[in-house]
This record gives structure tokens, sequence and C-alpha cells, in this order.
């Protein structure tokens, strides 16, 4: 799961930066079981998420109770700065990890053989055949297979087991005793939306908080991009739409300049006036803890859904709530959009690979499971439990049977400016000073210019 990454609620290119490691080797030595002998040192690593951290402390240590002889490392480091990267890139180069944390790469990473794109990142490692097929555990049939194969699969293989998934496209955070206050129910559709800010704006509070310098107003143009754009399909085509948009986009006959982006992003622009007016100045990593202190201002704060324990622990006496802001006028096209996340994966140059097997069984087991939901505030990628009864998510429970994965951005070669995958809302009005027109036809004009070179 994630630690605040809001650079990916704006636009962010398909190709991501690695470098890949050398050969794989045949597995080897590879202690297993409740009768391991030797001294075997099985190594997981994964991002810096508290939540997330403590909970695999706790699972390493039931694995070496039920593995006499064996020694669980983890090691971890925070995505900012490119730590994390850094990391795991270390590890795979000195083939020195079992279990590994990757993002998901989704079916975006693969783009068709006649753009000549090369996967990048995790995408990058599975063409490169640099992880172990997982598709035939035994542990895997605990996870929707489709779910599974949307997130991590490549020509009929599943690389990682999609472990976690959360909410950031419309996501909003609300104090539920501040609705009550000024009389004001969840909305349902976009204008009851603005209606319920305008109510709010005239009561005297600030109807929305947001980290506008780290990119996560962002999330409003994305939330209403996906219900724009999924409207009158079905959930498990939402892979298809994306490909297909893919596709319009790379031959020319659809672009950023069209008239459904222009009508998402004035939409954006009604929200964005009802925003806290320094959120250009506001931090990430300070906004979930700054908006929980506040309990008479700012009744909505616009934050994906893995930030629940950081709101938690800012104020634990807040009577949070969940919900996803309706895009549309349609309340049945008003969905959520969940995007997979924390994905772990076996390097094919494991030495412990039967280790790795049996580690990621035990996770998968659902009484450990169930602790990884309530740990990170992920929604549950195992169809046979529930997301967890955590107060913020009753909203999010009762919306999960029609929800969908994500859609994903149109291919962008490497080294392509941000603004080729998506309008740069940094330079938009109210955020910017640039208008809609501007940056569409920036954005437009850039993403032909990087397709065609």
């Amino acid at each position: 799961m994630r630690t605040r990454t809001p650079c990916t609620i704006l636009a962010a290119t398909v190709c991501l930066t690695t470098v890949l490691g050398a050969c794989t080797t045949p597995s080897s030595g590879s202690g297993g079981g409740s009768g391991t002998k030797q001294n075997v040192t099985l190594t997981v690593a994964e991002w810096t998420n508290p939540g997330a951290v403590e909970f695999t402390k706790e699972l390493n240590a039931k694995f070496e109770k039920a593995h006499p002889g064996v020694t669980v490392k983890l090691q971890t480091a925070p995505t900012a700065n490119g730590a994390w990267q850094q990391l795991w890139n270390s590890m795979l180069h000195s083939k020195s990890v079992d279990v590994l944390a990757q993002f998901a790469p989704t079916q975006q990473g693969y783009a068709p053989d006649y753009t000549d794109l090369e996967p990048g990142g995790s995408a990058a490692l599975i063409t490169s055949g640099q992880l172990t097929d997982l598709k035939d555990q035994p542990f895997m049939k605990r996870y929707d297979a489709a779910d599974q194969a949307a997130a991590v699969g490549y020509k009929g293989g599943v690389y990682g087991v999609m472990a976690a998934e959360y909410v950031g496209a419309g996501a909003l955070w609300y104090k539920k005793d501040l609705l009550e206050k000024y009389h004001v129910s969840l909305p349902t559709t976009f204008e009851e939306f603005l209606g319920a800010c305008e109510t709010l704006k005239k009561a005297g509070v600030t109807p929305i908080f947001v980290s506008a310098k780290d990119g996560m107003h962002g999330g409003v143009w994305q939330g209403i991009a996906n219900q724009t754009l999924m409207k009158g399909h079905q959930p498990s085509e939402s892979v298809k739409v994306s490909e297909d948009r893919a596709t319009a986009f790379w031959k020319g006959s659809q672009s950023w300049a069209d008239p459904v982006y222009k009508e998402i992003s004035q939409q954006h622009q009604k929200v964005m006036r009802y925003i806290e007016p320094g959120a250009s100045g506001v931090s990430q990593q300070t906004a979930p803890g700054v908006w929980a202190a506040q309990s008479d201002n700012y009744p909505f704060l616009l934050d994906g859904s893995w930030d629940g324990a950081a709101v938690q622990q800012a104020n634990p006496k807040l009577n949070l709530g969940f919900f996803v802001m309706p895009g549309t006028d349609d309340p049945a096209a008003n969905r959520v959009a969940f995007k997979p996340d924390l994905s772990w994966v076996v390097p094919a140059s494991t030495k412990h690979k039967d280790l790795a097997m049996e580690w990621l069984a035990m996770f998968s087991e659902p009484e450990n499971y169930k602790k990884w939901l309530a740990a990170t505030g992920s929604i549950s990628t195992q169809p046979e439990l529930k997301n967890t009864s955590l107060p913020w998510m009753d909203w999010l429970n009762s919306h999960m049977d029609d929800a969908y994965p994500q859609l994903t951005n149109p291919w962008v070669p490497a080294g392509a400016p941000l603004d080729a995958a998506g309008p740069d809302l940094y330079k938009l009005a109210p955020i910017g000073g640039d208008s809609i027109d501007t940056i569409l036809s920036r954005a437009a004009s850039a993403y032909r210019k990087s397709v065609d070179k």
C-alpha cells in the first residue's frame, strides 16, 4: 500500500525507469516446511508504511515459529526521493531478496508491439523473466482471478499476489459530526455535491482541505473522468475501456483536446472554488494530520483511502467517514474506481523459492489476511473476505458491488513531457494561471509530438 505518493493522482507516464537485473539463475538451497533444520535467512522487502510494516513483522515472527531454523529479515525504505526504487533494484541485482513488494503494473504496462514501447518498472521485470509465475500456487485460489490477472497478469501467467488496492480517484474523507451540524447529507450527484459545498461555505467553513502542493487536487479530475468515461459500461469492461482509449489516442482519433476532457476540466474547476485558499502550500505529508486536528473546519479532505491510519492517529476521537465524490448527475454512473497497489512478487533468482511460497501461503490465510486489511485499510482482494469493519469503511463496503479498476492513462513513451499523459493540473486556474483550453491544447500537442517521434 501507498505511503502518500501524490504524483500517482496526477497523470503519470507508463514507462517507469528501472534497471534490469542480471540474468536469472535456477533456484537452489530452498529450505522449507516446519522440518527445516539448517539456518536459512528469508528476506522480505516492502516500502515504508507503518501499518503494513508492523503487520509484516508479526507475520514474520509467526513464520519463524512455524519454521525452526529460518530467520525472516525485513528490509524497508520510503517511497520518497527514489529510496524504495534504489533498494529493490539493488536487492534484485545482488539476488538478495526472496519476497518483494511491487506496485502492480496493470495491463497499462504492456503496450502493443506496434507502439515500439518497452515495458518499464515491474512490467519490465515480468517480461524479462525476472519474476516467478504464481498462477498455479494453491494460495492463489483465495484471490479473485480476474482482478489478479488485470493487476499482475501477463500472457496467461500471474506474476504476483496483488494484496492491496485503494480508492484515490475522487476519494473524500469527511467529518460526520460536522456534516450533521450543518444538516448536509452525503451527495449522490455532482450538483448535490456543489450544493453541499455552497451550504458549508455560507456557514463560514472552508469545505475542502487538500494538498495541491503535491498534486492531490488531481483526484477530483480523475474521479470525474473515471465516472464519465465508464458511464454505461459494466465493471468488467474497465480494462477494455482503457485499452480502447489508449489505442484511439495512439492512432490519433482521440486527444486531450476532445470536448469530453473540456467538460471534465470545467467540472474540476467548479470543485476547486471550494478548496482551502492556501492549498498550493499544503504538503501531503502533513495534510491528513492537519485536517483531522481541526474538528470545526474543513468538512472534506481530498485524499486516498490509504491514509485512514494517518487520519485516525492524528485524531482518534474524530467521527470519520469516507466516500467517493459523485462526478456526474447520474447516480448510477457515480461508482467507485479502485486502484491495484501493493503486490508481492517472488524473484526468479531467489535461493529459497519454496520458503517464499510458504510465506505467501501463510500471508494469504484468511486469519492473517484479515489482520493485513485492518492494519492497512486496504480493500479486500479475496472474494471470500469482506472488507474490514473499520467504522470509516461503512460507505465503501456498501458500494463495492459495482466498483471497477480505475482507468489507466494512454500509453506514453519514456521521457515524454508530463502533460503528454494528461493535462497539467498544477497550471490550471485557480492553482495555476492557465485556462482550460490552454492546458488541454498543450497536453494534446505534447502527446502527439511524443508518439510521432
